[in-house]
Formats: C-alpha cells, sequence, structure tokens
C-alpha cells in the first residue's frame, strides 16, 4: 500500500541576484549558496513543474565519490528554497518525465518514491524487495507508470552485453525490452509528450569486458542515437555520426511531440584555440532529424560550437551552451555563453554572454542548461563564481524569444 508522507515546510533564502547579462539584458541570479555542490541535474529532460515556477536541485559534498545525495526545490516566484529530501542513492539520482513536476528517486533502504514539486508530498510508489536487482532509474513514462534505466549482463548467452530494463511500478513486473553491446551510457528518455518512443545513445566501439569494465575499442563510427518503442521494437537510427555527420556529442532529446530528435555533434579541435565546425556541416553542428531519415537539417549557428542541448517544451526553441572559437583565448579557459534558437525560423540570440562555468571534468562543472517549462528561465550550473559549483537562472527578457520570431 503506497504511503503518502507530507513533511512541514520549512523554506530558507539562498539566493542572491548577480548581475543583468551584457549582451541580452537577462537577469542572472544565483539560487544555491550553501558550502556545497548544488547541481540542475541534467537538461535533457528538465526537471520543473509544469508551470515553470519550481525546480529541484541535487546536493552533496563530494560529486565523484559521494553514494548520497539530497533533493532541495526551488520555488522560482519567490526565490526561496527548501530541502525535501535528506537522503537518496546517488548524488543526482532523481528521475523524471521532463517538465512533468514529478520526480522519482530511490532511498537507501531500496524504496522508490515519488515527489510532487507542486504539493512536496512524497509518496512511496514501489518497493523493492530483492537485494539483488538493480535499481534502474532514467526516465519515467508521461503516464507515470513505467520506469526505465540500463545494467550490465555479464553472465549468460551474448555476454557482455548492455539490457535496457522496464519496470512497471504499478504490477512490480521487470521486463527487458532490448540488449545491445554499445549503449554504455544510453542517456534513455522517453518521449515526453506521448512515450511511445525511447531515444538511447549508441556509443559505438565502447563495449564491456567480462569482468564489467568498458573497453574502448578503435572506432570511426562515433557516438549516434537510436529510437525504439515503449516496448523494445522498431529499432531506428537516427542520422548522426560518420559517414552522414561528425560524432554526436552525447547530448540530445526529443523535440515536443514532432516526432523530431535534436543533438550536437562534435567539431575539429586543430588546437585549443582553434576550433571549427566540421567541413560536412561547415555552418552549425545542432542537427535535428526523426529517427529513420536519410540525412538531418543542421542548424546555421556558424560562430558558435555547441555542446549540451535541451528543447523547449512548447518544441520551438532550443537552449545551448557554446564557445567561440576555441576553449582557450589569451592563455585562459574560456567559459561557455548560452544561446537560445527558434527551430521555426531559424534565429538565435546570445542569453548569457559568459556563464562562468568552467565545464571540466567533473560532471558538476558543467552548465547543463535546459528552460522551465513557461519559457521565462534557462536554469544553469556555474563555479566560477564562488569556487564550488551552484545553481543560477537566467531571467529571459520580455521581448527575447518576440525577437526570434
Amino acid at each position: 500500500m503506497a504511503v503518502t508522507i507530507k513533511k512541514p515546510v520549512a523554506w530558507g533564502q539562498e539566493s542572491c541576484d548577480r548581475y543583468d547579462d551584457p549582451v541580452s539584458g537577462a537577469r542572472i541570479i544565483q539560487l544555491t549558496s550553501a558550502a556545497a555542490i548544488s547541481n540542475n541535474i541534467y537538461g535533457e529532460q528538465p526537471y520543473c513543474s509544469p508551470d515553470g515556477e519550481r525546480i529541484v536541485i541535487a546536493r552533496c559534498q563530494d560529486f565523484c565519490f559521494d553514494e548520497e545525495g539530497s533533493l532541495l526545490v526551488h520555488d522560482l516566484t519567490r526565490l526561496r528554497i527548501t530541502m525535501v529530501v535528506r537522503k537518496m542513492v546517488g548524488v543526482r539520482g532523481v528521475f523524471n518525465n521532463a517538465w512533468s513536476g514529478l520526480m522519482y528517486y530511490w532511498t537507501p533502504e531500496r524504496a522508490l518514491m515519488r515527489l510532487s514539486l507542486m504539493t512536496l508530498e512524497q509518496e512511496e510508489v514501489y518497493q523493492e524487495e530483492d537485494p539483488e536487482a538493480p535499481l534502474v532509474g532514467s526516465s519515467v513514462s508521461p503516464d507515470q507508470r513505467y520506469v526505465i534505466g540500463m545494467v550490465p549482463r555479464l553472465e549468460g548467452p551474448g555476454a557482455p552485453v548492455f539490457q535496457i530494463i522496464k519496470l512497471d511500478i504499478t504490477t512490480g513486473k521487470r521486463e527487458v525490452i532490448l540488449e545491445h553491446p554499445e549503449i554504455c551510457n544510453p542517456h534513455l528518455q522517453f518521449n515526453p509528450i506521448h512515450g511511445k518512443q525511447i531515444l538511447v545513445q549508441n556509443n559505438r566501439g565502447v563495449r564491456m569486458s567480462a569482468n564489467g569494465e568498458l573497453d574502448y575499442r578503435t572506432s570511426e563510427q562515433g557516438t549516434t542515437l537510436f529510437a525504439i518503442n515503449a516496448d523494445g521494437g522498431n529499432l531506428q537510427y537516427v542520422p548522426v555520426a560518420p559517414p552522414i555527420t561528425a560524432s554526436s556529442t552525447g547530448h540530445e532529446c526529443f523535440v515536443a511531440d514532432t516526432g523530431k530528435v535534436l543533438t550536437s555533434v562534435s567539431w575539429t579541435a586543430h588546437n585549443d584555440h582553434h576550433w571549427t565546425h566540421d567541413p560536412r556541416h561547415p555552418m552549425g553542428n545542432i542537427m535535428v532529424a526523426r529517427p529513420g531519415d536519410e540525412k538531418p537539417t543542421p542548424f546555421a549557428m556558424p560562430e558558435f560550437i555547441t555542446n549540451h542541448v535541451c528543447v523547449s517544451k512548447c518544441g520551438r526553441y532550443f537552449l545551448a551552451d557554446a564557445w567561440r572559437g576555441g576553449i582557450f583565448a589569451s592563455g585562459k579557459l574560456q567559459p561557455t555563453a548560452l544561446v537560445m534558437g527558434n527551430l521555426e525560423t531559424g534565429k538565435y540570440r546570445v542569453l548569457v554572454d559568459n556563464t562562468m562555468t568552467s565545464g571540466g571534468g567533473n560532471q558538476c562543472t558543467h552548465t547543463h542548461p535546459y528552460i522551465t517549462a513557461d519559457n521565462r528561465h534557462a536554469i544553469y550550473n556555474c563555479d566560477l563564481y564562488t569556487g564550488i559549483p551552484q545553481v543560477y537562472a537566467a531571467k529571459l527578457p520580455e521581448d527575447f524569444l518576440a525577437s526570434m520570431d
């Protein structure tokens, strides 16, 4: 029987207005300030309420080595924050269906909990009784019934191989819907609108050895993407990666319910100071295509080289972090900008000229930007201002989106 938990809410304030962006006029607001790593989770499946007013934030002391983290909810309308979960499995172990406002996480006691950003109520929706069963969690179907995740299988026919597991939290049934040797980092995503397809990242050339370690084999095929039906069938590739384009960066998402996928692809790094687009798409490295298409449509943005991407809930706009020319200039690391584009008109603008985010080896130093459901805020991580990764918001000026129509 499901148990609903309603805790007293203690709201605090960690936010601080920092500045108005010199290019766009966006108000830059630091949302967190504790002496701990705060993280906006990841941009591909935005972790916010349907009205765009609340977001979830993960917090820990050591992003690389902590096994547990906590969850906080930030109210963007009041600039107030509250801690709702003291301990969850993993430092960013929360997962969801994009923009739904319903967040899922596993407790150390192996209970699957659902948190509502709207009410702050928590509900135990499943208890994993098998102590050997992996706790899966990458994406949730729009009807809030199915959870998917990847687990390795080291024994049996065809092993070692990776499995995509679908857990029905209503019946408790676990089902292997796909096995594949090269999906070590699949970035699994249900289509956030209808849930009929699952997007999968295919790291070609990276396989698992018999002891469970990754074996990076020489491959010129690069990383690509494919989609499967919710039952694991009808595998269709998205036309990105060699020989069609440069390799996918591994940052991708669905474009609302259009059937399209958006991803950034790699670039040519002549040296740290000089980066250019691949000759196959010299005008930009953001690609849009449907699974099964012969080739993608590049988004022309020649002066920017993009990396992490997100698409708005309405499917009209994208947000990406981007470099100009290279990662170093005058001997200094160049933090990324945030750029937004209109997928229908082809227009784009700088939203944040300098995120002050270093983008180093530790994932919490990456911007991982996303757009809230109401298209009013861009949420991203920043570490250079304080030295500790914190979560920031860029409030879009009133006429910003209209200027790209």
